[in-house]
């Protein structure tokens, strides 16, 4: 165990050698001064840290937009952000999308369409599809090939653990075809329903839910030369005087990932920042800081992503004024939209959001007007690191 903590470490140390090399090879600024720069990350609210001023280039000043570094969350405090704003009993509709379904649709949100939906329960409404009360239905239900392809994912669950995109039945082997994955056979995949796949995310008791498979904007398809959806995520704080978005990132799959989780750009993903106010594009990265690179055009057609809006913006804006009132007590929401052919599409309410990929492009989280929402609204007494942030 010793010795394994000391390779650990030691690879820790590598690693910030290298960050500390690269950032000088951008800015020229000395080891010296970086590290008196993490020292002073110390006394500020959002308690970032040495891993914070790499990955979000704080040390280079000329990247930075807003107040710079005070508006920086750092990783300690990633949960801490919602839970200091979302008390616990208001957050069902954030982990079992069920809830969120019923809730969403009876209030007229944009909702992504289920197709079915297992669970045990007597009846279910109509807004979850077709109704497969048991494991022998979610079979009958798979081995019907006109319904391929869609996407497949627990009702309860976090992270994308879980979730598959179904290309088609095989009868032959009585297998089921995953893209990007190898097939499996329908016994073996049964087997999740009533079996976790994460015991830190997944909850089979709550079900499964099948959806449509959706298609991007045609705008999108031009643009990347892919069919493969590209998710926005964005923040907004939800008060008493109504809904403001305060980050929006836009995920982009990049061949031959189908899905677009970021993950600090391991999967080879982009990310861009999203002008909240016009829908517009820039500033796409490709993974942390200060390894990251900006990319000007999209790999896969080669097409700028200078001046690209992304279609059906004002849409996404009024759905998330409009679900403020539909979750008046999460103070603070993270939505994931699919822009479809359809128009946008609400994915799901996320409750712990992740919150370092909104922070790549120069801004951060807890700007003024942030923290003084903060103040004004969050739990100051459990979570008293927002006293020390600074609103001016």
């Amino acid at each position: 165990m010793r010795e394994a903590n000391l390779v650990r470490i030691g690879n820790r140390i590598s690693e910030f050698r290298k960050w500390a090399a690269l950032a000088k090879g951008q800015t020229g600024k000395a080891f010296i001064t970086q590290l008196r720069e993490i020292r002073s990350l110390k006394v500020m609210g959002g308690q970032c840290g040495l891993s914070d001023y790499y990955w979000y280039r704080l040390y280079d000043e000329e990247y930075q937009l807003g107040r710079g570094a005070p508006d920086y969350l750092g990783w300690r405090l990633q949960q801490e952000l919602s839970l200091a704003l979302n008390p616990r009993v208001a957050v069902l509709p954030a982990w079992d999308k069920r809830v969120f379904v019923q809730l969403a649709d009876s209030v007229g949100l944009p909702v992504a369409p289920i197709r079915a939906c297992f669970n045990s329960a007597k009846n279910l409404p109509q807004s979850l599809g077709r109704h497969l009360r048991t494991k022998e239905d979610v079979g009958h239900f798979l081995r019907d090939p006109s319904i391929y392809p869609m996407f497949g994912k627990p009702a309860y669950s976090q992270q994308g653990y879980g979730a598959d995109y179904f290309t088609g039945y095989d009868p032959t082997t009585d297998s089921l075809g995953l893209l990007d994955k190898p097939s499996v056979m329908v016994q073996d995949f049964l087997g999740r329903m009533d079996r976790s796949v994460d015991v830190r995310y997944h909850r089979p008791e709550c079900g499964y839910l099948f959806q449509d498979a959706l298609l991007p904007a045609p705008e999108i398809c031009a643009l990347t030369g892919r069919s493969a959806i590209c998710g926005v995520r964005i923040v907004c704080l939800n008060g008493r005087d109504g809904v403001k978005p305060i980050r929006a990132v836009w995920k982009i799959a990049v061949k031959p990932n189908h899905i677009d989780n970021f993950s600090k750009g391991r999967y080879g993903n982009l990310i861009a920042n999203i002008d909240l106010t016009t829908g517009v594009i820039d500033r796409v990265v490709n993974g942390f800081w200060p390894d990251a690179e900006i990319k000007a055009v999209s790999p896969g057609t080669h097409n700028s992503f200078k001046g690209f809006k992304l279609p059906g913006w004002n849409e996404v804006l009024q759905a998330c004024s409009d679900a403020g009132a539909a979750f008046p007590l999460m103070r603070i929401h993270h939505w994931d939209f699919a822009l479809t052919h359809r128009g946008p599409q609400i994915l799901e309410l996320n409750d712990l959001g992740a919150t370092e990929f909104l922070q790549l492009h120069g801004h951060g989280l807890i700007s003024a007007e942030t923290c003084a929402f903060l103040k004004a609204n969050a739990d100051t007494k459990r979570h008293s690191w927002i006293l020390k942030l600074r609103d001016n």
